[in-house]
């Protein structure tokens, strides 16, 4: 009895120990290999639909290079930036080269390594930012020019030029001033060469007076190397040409300190314009203090920019340049003006 159940107990193992190789040799899963192969097609192609769908919910990084901050009109257009940039979706980083062309240089090759996609630049030195745009067009930054141009070596980099037209504004200010200025009048002119929009006012003026048959009307031209001097930039002009009976300022903030020295020299009538269209400077002509502004308004100039830039960006429409109009505010139609608002 004992040997026949021994032999039972080996033919149960033998059984046992086959049932388990069977089962060993039998595929994993039902599918043919040609559809396993589909499968994996079918995630990676989700996976670059993936991509894809984040590439296009990025969020666009602006890089703004202001020149100066310290002049009303440069923080009326950097706040009205950020404001449109807002209003399209788009994120801003801006930095302030304070008038200093190196410092600039400096801000926009910062601007760069945060990993901008567009560069937004208003020139504190229209020639001296060659070096740092050329990096940023290398790096694949797309460069739109605000305000002032570039010089005409680094223009090939910009995609976009957004500027008033400044000599047209200075050419309609000197045909003004031609029909209102005395024989034989001398003009006094603070200018700001450095920035080519505001040196083509001046250009402007000159020509329109020649134009006009006005050539017994003297210039006197003074670059102002610091714009925190103006007061006594203006107190040596008059003292060196008493005969100033008018000037001509690069901006509202300019023109505000030249009338306030004028007044306190005895030369309240003296005629002083600036360009601008400020708030402040608006206020001064309803007082009868300054003469008049050009309007160069940084609200449509800020608005052109940005929206070019978010085109530049995604795909849309822009034009290679646009130029806002320049007008005149005097005391002609000052009552017809909001004083307490930027044009």
């Amino acid at each position: 009895m004992k040997k026949i159940l021994a032999v039972l107990f080996v033919m149960i193992m033998v059984i046992g120990l086959g049932s388990c190789g069977e089962k060993k040799e039998t595929p994993k899963a039902d599918t043919p290999p040609e559809q396993e192969v589909k499968q994996d097609t079918a995630t990676e192609t989700q996976k670059t639909e993936d991509k894809a769908e984040i590439k296009t919910d990025k969020k666009i990084l602006i890089g703004l290079s202001m020149h100066n901050q310290t002049a009303d009109w440069a923080v009326k257009f950097k706040d009205t930036f950020l404001e449109q940039a807002k209003e399209l979706g788009a994120e801003v980083t801006w930095n302030d080269a304070n008038a200093v062309a190196a410092t600039q240089v400096n801000n926009i090759e910062d601007l760069v390594a945060q990993g901008i996609n567009v560069l937004v630049v208003v020139p504190a030195d229209s020639t001296a930012l060659g070096q740092a745009l050329k990096a940023a067009a290398d790096a694949g930054v797309k460069i739109i020019n605000a305000d002032s141009k570039v010089d005409e070596a680094d223009r090939d980099l910009v995609e976009s030029f957004i500027t008033a037209d400044c000599y047209k504004g200075g050419y309609s200010l000197g045909e003004y001033l031609a029909d209102k200025l005395p024989e034989n009048a001398v003009v006094g002119a603070l200018n700001y060469p450095q920035i080519a929009v505001i040196a083509d006012r001046f250009i402007g003026l000159q020509k329109a007076f020649e134009d006009k048959g006005r050539k017994d009307i003297t210039i006197i031209d003074k670059t102002c190397t610091d714009l925190n001097a103006i007061a006594t930039y203006t107190e040596d002009m008059f003292m060196a040409n008493p005969e100033i009976s008018a000037f001509v300022c690069l901006n509202d903030n300019t023109a505000l300190s030249c009338y306030g020295t004028c007044a306190q020299m005895g030369h309240k009538d003296c005629l002083v314009y600036g360009f601008d269209g400020s708030p402040a400077g608006k206020q001064s002509i309803a007082n009868g203090e300054m003469s008049g502004t050009m309007v160069y308004s940084p609200i449509d100039l800020a608005k052109a920019s940005c929206n070019t830039a978010y085109a530049a960006v995604t795909g849309g429409k822009y034009e290679k340049e646009t130029l806002v109009d320049m007008w005149l505010i005097s005391p002609e139609n000052i009552k017809e003006r909001n004083l307490e608002a930027w044009e």
